[in-house]
């Protein structure tokens, strides 16, 4: 599968006689009570320096940590079954502790009985080359919009749902995060460079479904989840992902526009709402003509930056791009450590 998944927090049950945490921390009262106490969460390190953490005992831990790169020592592709994934995880994890798991908590585990309360996943969209990843997400930054959310950009990076507690979309160049931050320093030299020449040219679209999506979806529980649910809800929230087609507009065709036709194009591309400015029927008329001439649809657009037809990827629009299938896990990779199950 073209998804992975990225990062999860979960509820799980694991055995343990007492408090599993990384310490308290207390708040006293003026005359020295304990007014509350907070547990923090156990750092727990895998054989790649790669982190989770948990909270939590007397049976239960809340989970929260990228599993494939605490098995693989990378990110950049991965298992897209999360019940295997978690399952290999928790055993690692409880192995790290010195804890061994009941019988039913390994059960548990393998079968999914356990809550998530997030979880992202990722696919790489194979462009070409740099120039084609930058010029991919400066569209974006510019049109891409959902029905209530549009798009924001921050450091290169572009958001749509920025913050929100549902569901976050985001899209960035894979390489350039990966000279940032880049795989565990555990890893062999040779898979250092193996995994940055298959990033370059790669624009990584990510899926952050977080604590409001999952108290509204049957997806809560892990056991509702196999390994063709992560492409399944990316391309759904994909699917609803605009990113118009009326802004491809050459310079010709916006110099063959009949004079009259100008003046409404301008004010279309300033933003104003072209509808407000004249009666219905006329609206509705130069709507219809405009369509017809340039592919405008003065209704539904009303961009303040023009999107040039060089900006398209050998004038194919961006959106098939993003939904398409994504770029398969390389062979090279496929029966070695850098792939988890």
């Amino acid at each position: 599968m073209a998804t992975m998944i990225d990062w999860v927090t979960a509820r799980l049950p694991l055995d343990c006689a007492g408090p599993l945490n990384g310490g308290s921390v207390v708040t006293l009262t003026a005359d020295g009570e304990v007014e509350y106490r907070t547990d923090r969460r156990l750092v727990v390190e895998g054989s790649y320096s790669t982190k989770i953490t948990l909270r939590g005992g007397f049976g239960v831990v809340d989970f929260s940590g990228n599993p494939a790169k605490f098995l693989q020592g990378h990110n950049l592709f991965g298992p897209s079954d999360l019940l295997p994934l978690m399952s290999r995880t928790m055993r690692e994890v409880a192995g790290v502790l010195g804890l061994s798991p009941t019988p039913s908590d390994l059960q548990a585990w393998d079968e999914g009985r356990y809550t998530l309360s997030r979880v992202d996943m990722n696919r790489m969209i194979d462009l070409g080359s740099k120039d084609a990843v930058w010029k991919c997400l400066g569209v974006l930054g510019q049109v891409a919009r959902t029905k209530y959310q549009g798009a924001v950009v921050d450091s290169g990076t572009v958001y749509i749902g920025k913050r929100s507690r549902r569901q976050m979309l985001k899209a960035y160049d894979k390489a350039a995060e990966l000279r940032k931050n880049p795989p565990s320093a555990k890893l062999a030299p040779i898979w250092h460079q193996r995994l940055q020449d298959s990033a370059a040219g790669m624009v990584r679209i990510e899926l952050t479904n977080g604590s409001k999506w999952f108290h509204e979806s049957p997806y809560r529980d892990a056991w509702q989840w196999d390994a063709s649910t992560p492409d399944r809800l990316l391309d759904e929230r994909l699917a609803v992902l605009e990113v118009s087609d009326t802004m491809r507009l050459t310079d010709d065709a916006v110099q063959g526009l009949p004079p009259k036709l100008v003046p409404i194009y301008d004010a279309w591309r300033a933003g104003r709402s072209v509808k407000a400015l004249y009666s219905r029927p006329t609206f509705y008329r130069y709507r219809r003509q405009l369509l017809d001439l340039a592919g405008i649809d003065i209704a539904k657009v009303q961009p303040r930056a023009l999107v040039a037809e060089s900006q398209y990827l050998g004038g194919v629009p961006i959106g098939p791009l993003l939904r398409g299938p994504g770029a398969p896990i390389p062979e090279w990779a496929i029966g070695t450590d850098l792939l988890a199950g």
